[in-house]
């Protein structure tokens, strides 16, 4: 799905219902987009990650976690060698999005990956199938290349990625975004600009003239008409990607990925 695509679904589901879609309703419609809702193997995740957490406490890894949400809601976070305070805004958020019958082997791929390399790094995972799959915050920008490239080099990435929602651009199908995440992350700030930007067209009766390219020019206005800087900061990373995705560029300037 395109963000044309999707833009035109929302628009479309409007104007048969009428329904104001809110900043939730976008979140979560883009976080499971083009998956089945599935939960059936978050027992096993939850066996698989106990049993890693344990493997830790018996070595010199430097690493710290939290858990939000139970059972089948459950999400993770382990960071590996990273400091609390880490600058979120030198960092880069990438999105492996593996399919959910997967994920327990990418888990384990990933956390000896970062591990192997010393990587500073925040992995993210969800017990229940979602099309985020294992996001991982790079602290170092220069870590990313060589992670995508060992993905790219050891898998076969169109088998075992499930498409990422389509405002988040990729490079072999991995999504790289940036976020503040002191205020709202990515998909927060995706979310209150989707909702902003339908409200603006329902209620100036402008529904017809839904695209991407008009997406696009209210978000740009948008962050030049922001005096917060983190939030601007943070429209910035989506108005970049949009744009990526649009003209087909890499989401991140090589450059900083070397």
């Amino acid at each position: 799905m395109t963000i044309n695509d999707f833009l035109k679904k929302i628009e479309s589901d409007i104007k048969i219902s009428n329904k104001d879609y809110n900043s939730d309703d976008f979140y979560y419609m883009l976080k499971y987009l083009g998956v089945k809702k599935n939960k059936g193997l978050v027992s096993d995740i939850e066996v698989f990650y106990n049993d890693f957490l344990k493997s830790l406490n018996d070595s010199l890894v430097k690493y710290d976690t939290r858990k939000l949400n139970y059972k089948e809601n459950a999400t993770y976070y382990i960071a590996f060698n990273t400091l609390k305070k880490a600058d979120f805004r030198e960092a880069v958020k990438v999105y492996f999005p593996v399919k959910y019958e997967y994920m327990i082997s990418a888990l384990k791929t990933t956390f000896m990956y970062l591990i192997r390399n010393s990587i500073k790094a925040t992995v993210k995972f969800h017990v229940k199938a979602t099309n985020e799959g294992i996001v991982i915050r790079f602290y170092n920008k220069k870590d990313i290349r060589p992670f995508i490239n060992y993905c790219n080099n050891n898998f076969i990435l169109k088998d075992l990625l499930e498409k990422s929602n389509p405002f988040i651009a990729t490079i072999y199908g991995i999504g790289l975004v940036n976020d503040d995440n002191t205020i709202n992350t990515y998909m927060g700030t995706l979310s209150d600009l989707l909702q902003d930007y339908f409200h603006y067209l329902k209620g100036n009766n402008i529904l017809d003239k839904t695209s991407d390219l008009g997406f696009l020019d209210y978000i740009m206005k948008r962050k030049d008409n922001e005096e917060d800087d983190i939030v601007k900061f943070n429209i910035s990373a989506v108005v970049r990607n949009v744009i990526s995705i649009l003209n087909h560029e890499s989401p991140i300037n090589e450059k900083d990925l070397i």
